[in-house]
């Protein structure tokens, strides 16, 4: 079951879900219009927490000219869980996705 919540501490948890949600469609936006590269995110969620816990799939298809078959494929391909955030990739997977995007 869900802990009990204060009213102050549910208003802190939908400001820090919505900044979140905020955060995460201005990097897709941006990916899509290309004002963003992959190496520009994987910066970010360097320094993001926000950005870090965004679904990698996510990233992927929000890339130009990526789809959502092209994207499953590709996961597949490297070997990156759907499910799986950008703070959760590995080295190889990082470096298969840079070189896929550079």
């Amino acid at each position: 079951m869900f802990p009990e919540m204060t009213e102050e501490q549910r208003a802190t948890a939908l400001a820090r879900a919505g900044e979140a949600r905020r955060v995460r469609a201005e990097i897709k936006a941006l990916l899509k219009t290309g004002s963003l590269t992959f190496q520009d995110v994987l910066d970010r969620a360097a320094e993001n927490d926000l950005v870090a816990g965004t679904k990698i799939k996510a990233i992927v298809v929000s890339m130009p000219g990526m789809g959502k078959v092209s994207t499953k494929r590709l996961l597949e391909e490297i070997g990156i869980a759907e499910n799986r955030t950008i703070r959760g990739l590995g080295s190889n997977q990082r470096e298969a996705l840079i070189e896929r995007f550079s």
